[in-house]
């Protein structure tokens, strides 16, 4: 029955090389074992988590058996404590975020067809009420699959759980009748952990209500995983449509496209994007996934907080979805790197975006007092007594220490870096921010506040109009 799993619902070719994650316990030897009796090429893998005494020790004897089996053999271990302390992730997660980076780096480089770990239906089971514990949708609440891609890990290469039909007691006694001699994991009992206290205390008390809970939370997950199958194949033709570009930290959608997907494929598309960006994170509140939805389809500011440090902004017809730190591109928002004398009709900053400067007399325009009055327009614009100039003016970027008193406010200044922060200009857009000066006092931040010093007043007589726009 198992050769039938491996080469139908894993798609293994006896052939061809195949990884498998051994930590010495009953089921990854169980694993092991058959993979080597069905004769596929095995490569033997085993991460030290460094988390217990014994873990060098299980290390060596898994060497050995390898060794003994005449298989190749290959580790590699990690500072898991330090690792999840770092990254604020939790201990299991930090775990398997290193575990897998490991195998998947090994199978590469051997050409592994795939990589093939010892899960069994328990691990399901609790996998599954972890989920659900947890609010998880239909991606958690159907398990893990036999044979799934993982593309924060591997594009290419699939993981293979050959033992999700198979309960843990199938594998212990297994190893009995093939005298394996498994580790047992001591933290295996440590109830400080989330899946341990399900194991030791929820699902005995949940079989207390149906003595075959377990077999019917299996037959659940298998439902859905048809259901989720189907999704998956909308899902991923809407995502390589949709992401128009993506880098270090960060991915961009079609906002329009984005915007005229129903809001439930929306989160779902928001939840793969953040997945691939966020490697040890695969659980995403509900509120957190709405809320980025609702942004897409009518966003009341220029951004809005995702979670665990991503942020969703708009920028020039896109949704752009990034973690706060990236180091994104800046092509979408006017920047200019030296002085300008401002002079004639206008300056192109580069990009597409031009600043287009335009004089007027007040005699041509509505009294100040009028509700139409011309200088009332919007961020990108701006209206300033010609007179109070002076000299003229020029555009450069901001600079450290720049202050000014923004229109609205009676006396005092503010940091221009403040400004920034408050309203949430990225941080790779500050540096080369445009600011218009005259002589060494700011006129005007486009795209946020003109100075109070230079406003129209009942007294003006002559208009300066500046348009900042990308043509």
């Amino acid at each position: 029955m198992l050769e039938q799993v491996l080469r139908n619902q894993c798609g293994l070719d006896p052939q061809q090389p195949i990884l498998a994650g051994v930590s010495g316990g009953p089921d990854s030897l169980c694993l092991l074992d058959i993979l080597h009796s069905a004769g596929f090429q095995v490569i033997v893998a085993h991460f030290n988590h460094r988390l217990r005494p014994e873990a060098e020790q299980e290390a060596a004897s898994v060497a050995r058996l390898a060794q003994d089996l005449g298989l190749v053999f290959v580790t590699d271990s990690a500072d898991v404590n330090k690792y999840a302390a770092e990254n604020s992730l939790s201990l299991e997660e930090a775990a398997r975020l290193l575990r897998y980076r490991f195998l998947f780096r090994v199978a590469r480089e051997r050409s592994a067809q795939a990589v093939a770990v010892g899960h069994t239906a328990d691990d399901q089971v609790e996998t599954i009420l972890m989920h659900f514990l947890r609010g998880a949708g239909l991606a958690g609440l159907k398990g893990m699959e036999v044979r799934a891609l993982l593309p924060v890990f591997d594009a290419d290469i699939p993981l293979v759980r050959p033992l999700l039909s198979l309960w843990r007691l199938d594998t212990e006694n297994y190893c009995r009748e093939h005298g394996l001699q498994p580790h047992y994991d001591a933290s295996n009992a440590d109830e400080h952990y989330f899946r341990n206290r399900l194991r030791h205390r929820l699902i005995p008390e949940l079989e207390k209500y149906n003595p075959r809970f377990k077999e019917s939370l299996l037959r659940t997950a298998l439902a859905l995983q048809g259901d989720y199958s189907i999704l998956q194949e909308v899902l991923e033709t809407s995502y390589k449509e949709l992401v128009l570009e993506r880098g270090d930290g960060w991915l961009a959608f079609d906002r329009s496209g984005l915007a005229g997907l129903s809001r439930d494929l929306r989160r779902h598309l928001i939840r793969r994007g953040a997945e691939s960006l966020l490697l040890g994170d695969r659980d995403f509140g509900f509120d957190a996934l709405e809320r980025a939805a609702a942004f897409v389809e009518s966003p009341s500011g220029r951004q809005v907080d995702f979670v665990n440090g991503l942020y969703l902004f708009t920028e020039a017809g896109r949704i752009v979805l990034a973690a706060y730190a990236a180091d994104l591109p800046s092509a979408g928002w006017p920047q200019v790197s030296r002085p300008v004398q401002l002079t004639g009709h206008g300056y192109e900053l580069g990009q597409g975006w031009v600043l287009t400067l335009e004089e007027t007399s007040l005699e041509s325009a509505d009294s100040p007092d009028s509700d139409h009055r011309p200088w009332v327009t919007d961020a990108w614009s701006a209206w300033l007594d010609a007179d109070k100039i002076g000299a003229g003016l020029h555009l450069r970027p901001s600079r450290p220490g720049d202050r000014f008193r923004p229109f609205g406010m009676d006396s005092g200044t503010v940091k221009l870096s403040d400004l920034f922060v408050n309203l949430k200009l990225p941080q790779r857009l500050r540096k080369n921010w445009p600011v218009v000066c005259a002589e060494d006092q700011i006129a005007w931040v486009p795209g946020f506040r003109l100075a109070a010093p230079f406003r129209v007043t009942e007294n003006t007589r002559r208009l300066l109009h500046l348009v900042l726009k990308k043509t």
